[in-house]
């Protein structure tokens, strides 16, 4: 804190802290700041672990979830990697049984260490994606699978009708509402017909559960909200959508099969399990 906020009176502080913020995010300053602080979470000293598999540095970890934690890395991504299978299997689909699958939003790894090599030994592809380099560098010389650079706009240079399943955990929730609309476009372009997607929002019982303070009020009013304003694409930006207007965004092109909801007893965000429809 600098020696003028300390000087300043609590609730002055507090009325002024949006205004301060909104005028670094409108100037770019939030982004060295944001940068600053992932550097300091990266130097942060982290007990070790080891689960047998490549482990990135620190530096990536805290990009991928703003913690050098190689244990809450390992066993978050072991969860929804078997949360992804489990729901597609439900649905039908098996990844282990020689299909395409595109990991959109790969990071350095987190699921795709756990279900790369499940794909592949089971006769399939499997494809990562990204928008940081640093990230793609890593996965493609460190896990199984195919990984490539995507911009933070679409298309991205998958070819069309080529995968089987797609799925992104914590990717739309970075992202203002019309870049989620473009990437569901992007996700029916990629997937076969009948091809299954599996992507992550954060919904109102998230909301209520695991949110910041007043957004599931502000959710009853407004169907799609942006906090953080700035650096779309980072986890700086958050964004949040009740399920119907999820389903509303994505039926066009998806039929809905169903939408499991965030909840106070688990923090895994809100996941839609979409079928890709044919012609458009």
């Amino acid at each position: 804190m600098t020696l003028y906020a300390k000087l300043m009176p609590a609730p002055l502080r507090r009325r002024l802290q949006p205004h301060v913020q909104r005028a670094l995010e409108v100037s770019g300053l939030i982004a060295v700041l944001h940068r600053r602080q992932e550097r300091r979470l990266a130097q942060a000293p982290a007990a070790p672990f080891d689960d047998g598999l490549p482990m990135p540095p620190p530096e990536l970890l805290v990009l991928v979830g703003a913690s050098s934690d190689g244990r809450w890395f390992s066993e978050g991504g072991q969860k929804h990697a078997a949360m992804f299978e489990d729901l597609a299997a439900a649905h039908g689909v098996d990844v282990g049984a020689g299909k395409d699958v595109w990991d959109l939003g790969s990071g350095c790894g987190r699921i795709a260490r756990r279900l790369a090599p499940k794909v592949i030994a089971g006769g399939g592809g499997f494809t990562g994606s990204d928008i940081n380099r640093k990230l793609v560098d890593w996965t493609s010389a460190n896990l199984p699978g195919r990984y490539l650079l995507n911009g933070l706009r679409t298309p991205t240079p998958l070819e069309p009708k080529s995968k089987d399943v797609v799925y992104a955990y914590s990717v739309l929730t970075h992202l203002r509402e019309k870049a989620v609309r473009a990437w569901l476009e992007e996700v029916h372009r990629v997937l076969r017909p009948g091809g299954l997607a599996l992507l992550t929002f954060h919904d109102e019982g998230y909301a209520r559960a695991w949110g910041p303070k007043g957004v599931a009020e502000r959710l009853e009013r407004e169907p799609f909200i942006v906090l953080n304003d700035a650096m779309e694409g980072s986890n700086y930006l958050s964004s949040w959508t009740t399920r119907e207007q999820f389903t509303a965004m994505a039926s066009p092109l998806f039929e809905v099969l169903e939408i499991v909801a965030g909840r106070a007893d688990n923090p895994t965000q809100a996941i839609a399990v979409l079928r890709a429809r044919g012609m458009i």
